[in-house]
């Protein structure tokens, strides 16, 4: 590794810590439906030109006949001459229709296009307009935590200790095909890609990870995780480490970046007590 590379690294390292140490972080909600019994619930899909002042423009109609509008979420990609508005309202004692706010909403210079629905079930009312579920252009799915968390469990149920091979194995094919995908799409080399995937963990819902310690000539690092997903249900009740699959995963991102092979052992974890994750990565 040559000079300027180490001073990169070192400044780019201090300041990762700097500024996951300064900044707040606030629960993702998704916003897939919204729970309110006896309450008068519609979802509207609203699509835009993309251009400025739009979302501004469809708010003002909003307001002016005073409609609530509980939640949702936008997006528009730079390269598309239009965008996607989709959100919930509330209608309880409010005078208009949800087919008076829909024209009241087409008529505007800035939408091409204006959907509604009032499917509630129960005091829900759930998203359908949206399919398939696409997060950072890849196809995905949800899995809760807790979900995760009951599978894990069969498998040691089913299997035994081999439930942490499996978990690895399945993190380690994960890990591998992860970086590949990065490389192709950003056309980037395996030390940024690595950067990117850890990155994506954070809005992805995985944890906070942060390379704590990386060194380019020994290929040695140490990897910390809070709030790591595999090991919340255990929290503070084992007595050994329990991230497997992320060990695993962690071991293909580093054998795809790097092209060589890794052995990395979890030191610290959650589920015995310790404050975050802590992965030390060798080379065999």
């Amino acid at each position: 590794m040559i000079l300027e590379d180490k001073i990169y690294l070192t400044v780019f390292l201090k300041y990762q810590r700097v500024m996951e140490s300064i900044e707040k972080r606030y629960e993702r909600d998704l916003v897939l439906g919204v729970y309110s019994p006896g309450s008068k619930l519609a979802e509207f899909l609203v699509r835009l030109k993309n251009v400025p002042g739009a979302l501004a423009s469809v708010s003002k109609i909003l307001s002016d006949l005073n409609v609530n509008v509980l939640s949702g979420h936008h997006f528009a990609s730079p390269r598309e001459e239009e965008g996607l508005w989709i959100f919930f309202v509330d209608l309880t004692s409010r005078g208009f229709s949800v087919e008076e706010i829909a024209s009241r909403l087409g008529k505007s210079e800035v939408v091409i296009d204006v959907k509604f629905s009032q499917e509630l079930i129960d005091g829900i009312i759930l998203d359908k307009f949206l399919f398939p579920l696409i997060v950072l252009e890849e196809r995905s799915i949800i899995l809760t935590v807790e979900s995760f968390a009951k599978m894990s469990k069969r498998l040691y149920e089913a299997f035994g200790s081999a439930a942490s091979v499996l978990l690895y194995e399945m993190g380690l094919s994960a890990g591998l095909s992860k970086i590949e995908s990065i490389e192709e799409k950003y056309r980037v080399d395996g030390f940024t890609a690595l950067k990117i995937v850890l990155a994506e963990r954070i809005p992805k819902g995985w944890g906070i990870p942060r390379i704590d310690e990386l060194d380019q000539e020994s290929f040695q690092a140490v990897i910390t995780v809070e709030e790591l997903f595999e090991c919340l249900s255990t929290r503070n009740m084992e007595r050994k480490a329990t991230s497997h699959f992320f060990r695993g995963y962690l071991t293909g991102l580093f054998t795809k970046a790097f092209n060589k092979q890794f052995q990395i052992k979890e030191t610290e974890c959650i589920s015995k007590g310790d404050q975050y994750c802590k992965f030390i990565v060798k080379t065999f």
